[in-house]
């Protein structure tokens, strides 16, 4: 492993407990459902589908010595990404989230306890600042506490080292719609795009024209991904929208983060941003396939294999 990690991805690391139902969700009562656990976070999850890429990369995020915490850090270490700086605190219990699918395997709702990362401060950020300043770009999720990431944009800003955001969930979006145009990219879904944009996004031209006020407040790359499982995407230059592929959608769980740490890839490596959002979207589109949070069958070869069929 690289003694310098070439991106580092700070925020959230947790056990991802997921139950897709059997027929259509009955309230009040017991519902049968196949229930699959994992390891997730969205910036742990960007972590690792970088580490399958072939990047180095590390993660800054927080878990307690629990039973949870071992199983994030045993499994993301052994996916090869540098587990050095994470924070061991039992401050708050590691982090957890529960996903409901419908039968159809889309999301229905989502409980997600994510306090752990309120141990991420900004002098622990501050101690490991060269860190962030020798790094090729950094990247954090939103469950990042505002003045952590305001010293991780002060930091990087003077080093000039792009940030890309996650925003997660809209009322975490919300917390950083005045800070959006620092961001070098974005990746939120639909209403994440809402909340940063402050533009309503209904469709397709809606999302697009989101898209590109995101830009124009100052974001070099926006990425939005849509309720199908498309992407719409806006920079200075250009802007384009790939269809998700057609495939049996069995978990999308991760699917953004897997579309985001690939074009973070791309544009780390010189890719043209058009062609490291279709791999992205390769990516997502695996992951659709994959009961796993993070498609294991994931690497550079794989996408560009399916980029060529």
């Amino acid at each position: 492993m690289s003694s310098q990690p070439s991106i580092v991805v700070i925020g959230g690391a947790s056990l991802d407990i997921k139950g897709r139902l059997r027929r259509d969700f009955m309230p009040g009562t017991s519902n049968a459902a196949a229930i699959q656990i994992s390891v997730g976070g969205v910036a742990r999850n960007i972590a690792e589908n970088l580490a399958r890429l072939g990047t180095s990369v590390a993660l800054i995020a927080a878990v307690c010595a629990d039973d949870f915490g071992r199983a994030i850090l045993q499994q993301t270490e052994a996916a090869g990404v540098d587990m050095s700086y994470m924070v061991t605190s039992c401050e708050q219990r590691s982090s957890s989230y529960i996903a409901i699918l419908g039968p159809d395997g889309g999301l229905l709702a989502g409980l997600d306890d994510s306090a752990a990362g309120r141990t991420i401060t900004p002098e622990y950020i501050r101690r490991h600042a060269r860190l962030l300043q020798e790094a090729d770009m950094v990247v954090i999720d939103a469950n990042v506490a505002r003045t952590t990431a305001e010293a991780i944009l002060e930091i990087c800003a003077t080093a000039e080292v792009p940030v890309t955001l996650d925003p997660v969930a809209f009322g975490l979006a919300d917390r950083f719609k005045h800070q959006v145009g620092r961001f070098f990219m974005v990746t939120p879904n639909e209403l994440e795009a809402e909340a940063l944009s402050g533009m309503p996004v209904r469709d397709l031209p809606s999302t697009i024209a989101a898209a590109q006020k995101l830009v124009d407040l100052g974001v070099g790359v926006a990425l939005i991904t849509l309720t199908d499982g498309g992407t719409v995407y806006a920079s200075g230059d250009e802007v384009g929208h790939i269809p998700l592929q057609r495939a049996e959608v069995v978990d999308p769980t991760g699917a953004g983060e897997a579309l985001a740490a690939t074009v973070i890839y791309g544009l780390t490596n010189n890719i043209p941003l058009a062609e490291s959002v279709q791999l992205g979207q390769i990516a997502s589109t695996v992951t659709h396939m994959s009961p796993e949070t993070v498609a294991p069958e994931l690497t550079l070869e794989y996408l560009y294999a399916q980029l060529e069929m």
